[in-house]
């Protein structure tokens, strides 16, 4: 039953993938990519659990395994950089100053070496059953833990909140605000941090498709030339 799950939301995560991406060749940016990257990672990180029951424990689900902490660690920091992309993109002046994009540069550097510390160099796969699911979770020891994947729906939830008071658009706030919310419940229920997973992604492909657009007709007014007036 909970194995279907993960498969539905493997369907909904590459649905989003494909949702986003389509985006890519008009907008190559970070705005772009960094939810097209991370929804095709969460496509295998679901795909994975859904199926580890048929594998069965060994050294086939543990190679299929460990690319999911890989993107985790990786990918998820990204975000942080998205966050301050959106801002941008949906007109907040103050996104575009060098202290704003040093701090998020220094605060995804910080996160990429948290999560490459824990979830790479030291992985220690186990597997673990929950429900009728098997899946191998990382038993290594860190001070960290998951701490880079909390702060960075902390800063994204604070972008959707900054964004929504200047611009009146909701969504990202609304979803990064579940997906920070069922975070902690889903230390016991795995399942729900999943499916938070997708709500995020559902409001990182809403914010794209609001400020894109705009973003471009910002751009095509700025680069037109002043008529002469006589």
């Amino acid at each position: 039953m909970i194995s279907s799950v993960f498969a539905v939301l493997a369907v909904a995560q590459l649905c989003l993938a494909v949702a986003v991406g389509r985006h890519l060749r008009a907008a190559p940016g970070l705005l772009v990519a960094v939810p097209t990257l991370v929804c095709a990672a969460l496509v295998w990180d679901n795909g994975v659990i859904a199926l580890g029951s048929s594998v069965g424990a060994g050294p086939l689900l543990e190679s299929l395994s460990a690319p999911r902490f890989v993107a985790h660690a990786l990918l998820t920091p990204l975000l942080v950089l998205w966050s301050l992309s959106a801002a941008e993109h949906a007109g907040l002046h103050r996104a575009k100053g060098r202290g704003a994009r040093g701090a998020a540069v220094g605060l995804t550097v910080l996160l990429v070496a948290a999560g490459v510390l824990h979830d790479i160099l030291g992985l220690t796969l186990r597997a673990e059953r929950w429900a009728d699911t098997l899946r191998y979770v990382n038993d290594a020891a860190s001070p960290t833990g998951p701490l880079p994947a909390i702060v960075t729906g902390l800063v994204v939830l604070s972008a959707g909140i900054v964004v929504w008071r200047s611009t009146g658009f909701v969504w990202l706030a609304v979803t990064a605000a579940v997906m920070v919310t069922v975070s902690e419940a889903a230390v016991q229920v795995p399942v729900l941090g999943n499916a938070g997973e997708v709500v995020l992604n559902v409001g990182l492909l809403l914010t794209v498709r609001r400020f894109l657009p705009v973003s471009a007709r910002r751009a095509r007014a700025e680069a037109a030339p002043v008529e002469a007036h006589p």
